[in-house]
């Protein structure tokens, strides 16, 4: 149901996460060539090790469950559940992007983080407020069947 306003949230973090793939989160300088890292595997291969793959696996699992979700409007309670799990997920990929590095090993440079490797804290912030308003939405419900 596109009028609810959980839906315009869950809507939001689908293209934030879309958008991850393309906005670079890190950009690291070896040897005075800047190179910058983005979840797309065809980014920067060449300077890449295998670390990347984490991150990006967690985005997929993001943009299918915040699209998935949306359809869930039937089952609230399911719906608030995986909301819910979003969060968490959003909030362990940027914990990824700070703990890994990803440059390959061997070589030496300086790594300062963009504004793509805070992106994910954003959409943690949409889906707690899509949250918020199914949980309004299904006590809502319950009181109108209480009234009854």
């Amino acid at each position: 149901m596109i009028q609810r306003k959980q839906t315009i949230f869950l809507f939001l973090v689908s293209l934030r996460a879309i958008a991850q793939f393309f906005i670079p989160f890190q950009t690291t300088t070896i040897a005075g060539t800047k190179w910058d890292i983005c979840l797309m595997p065809s980014c920067s291969s060449e300077i890449m090790n295998s670390n990347i793959y984490f991150p990006m696996i967690f985005n997929i699992i993001i943009l299918i469950l915040s699209t998935s979700i949306i359809f869930l409007y039937k089952n609230r309670v399911l719906q608030y559940k995986l909301t819910n799990l979003l969060i968490v997920f959003n909030i362990f990929i940027v914990g990824l992007f700070f703990i890994f590095s990803y440059v390959k090993e061997g070589t030496t440079g300086t790594i300062s983080y963009q504004f793509g490797a805070f992106l994910p804290l954003i959409s943690a912030v949409f889906a707690y407020l899509a949250a918020h308003f199914i949980k309004k939405d299904e006590q809502l419900v319950r009181s109108a069947d209480r009234i009854r």
